[in-house]
């Protein structure tokens, strides 16, 4: 979390889509402005844990579908992608480098083996 605050510190991450309630973004310096809590927070009363079979937020899944399309690089970091809205944008990012509209692609961590290890 520290790692990923001091990029975007340097200018070289912009946003941050967050699946986990643990509020480690903030607590390692990250802005609130560039970090999107996609499934709640549990330190934001303004927005509330989404249960597993809830909807999301409308604002938070508009702006991680506009991230999605300006991004140039994905970084996925732990997380086995297996089915959540927030996993089209890993394969937003791998796609556009398939069909020759990007560079950066997708970038995965995880202990995990996902969908996109080939």
């Amino acid at each position: 979390h520290r790692v990923l605050a001091a990029l975007y510190e340097t200018g070289f991450l912009k946003h941050w889509i967050q699946q986990n309630h643990d509020s480690l973004p903030q607590k390692a310096g990250f802005p609130q402005n560039h970090l999107n809590e996609i499934h709640g927070s549990l330190h934001d009363p303004a927005n509330p844990i989404v249960p597993y079979e809830g909807s999301l937020r409308g604002d938070l899944f508009r702006e991680m579908e506009l991230w999605k399309q300006e991004s140039d690089l994905c970084l996925c970091l732990g997380t086995s992608l297996s089915g959540f809205s927030v996993d089209s944008v890993a394969e937003h990012a791998a796609d556009k480098v398939a069909r020759g509209q990007g560079d950066l692609g997708l970038v995965l961590v995880n202990l995990q083996q996902t969908p996109y290890d080939d």
